[in-house]
């Protein structure tokens, strides 16, 4: 899988640093020696080419300028993709399974589908049963829970 690149905000970047660095009257070479970084750099990231964050914040404090100013621009707010329901819901997940512990409804052994089925029913939440099973292996292992193994089966049930 190719690397990814945000190639408009780097290029927007790399512009805003070099109009701080002319704005200082400083050449490359100046900000090579500041920086211990070799010409080729300084120049690829002014270009807009992928760099390190140590990078940035180098060339940002050899040409006076606080990293935060070069970034204060609008490159959008929204993430590459949308978080998807299932974990959207994966955090709301525990405190409804230790809802249901408080309630009883581990008194019988319950596996992972009913449980799954329940959350859906009660709140409707639609998860995977590993994310579920995940959780609830927390529960045992803070001691809420035990679990009961029944042929290939793992039931969840109160201590």
């Amino acid at each position: 899988m190719p690397r990814y690149k945000k190639i408009s905000a780097l290029k927007s970047i790399g512009k805003r640093l070099k109009k701080q660095r002319e704005s200082q009257k400083l050449q490359i070479e100046d900000v090579v020696e500041m920086t211990g970084f070799t010409y080729k750099k300084i120049s690829d990231v002014e270009a807009g080419e992928e760099t390190s964050l140590s990078y940035f914040i180098e060339i940002c404090l050899a040409i006076k300028i606080h990293p935060k100013e070069i970034l204060d621009f609008n490159f959008g707010s929204k993430p590459r993709f949308e978080l998807s329901s299932t974990r959207k819901e994966k955090p709301r997940l525990t405190p409804r399974l230790n809802e249901y512990i408080k309630i009883g409804f581990f008194k019988t052994p319950r596996y992972t589908g009913e449980i799954v089925a329940k959350l859906k029913v009660d709140f409707g939440i639609v998860s995977t049963s590993s994310n579920v099973s995940a959780i609830l292996r927390r529960l045992v292992n803070n001691g809420s829970l035990i679990i009961i193994k029944r042929n290939r089966r793992n039931y969840y049930r109160e201590k």
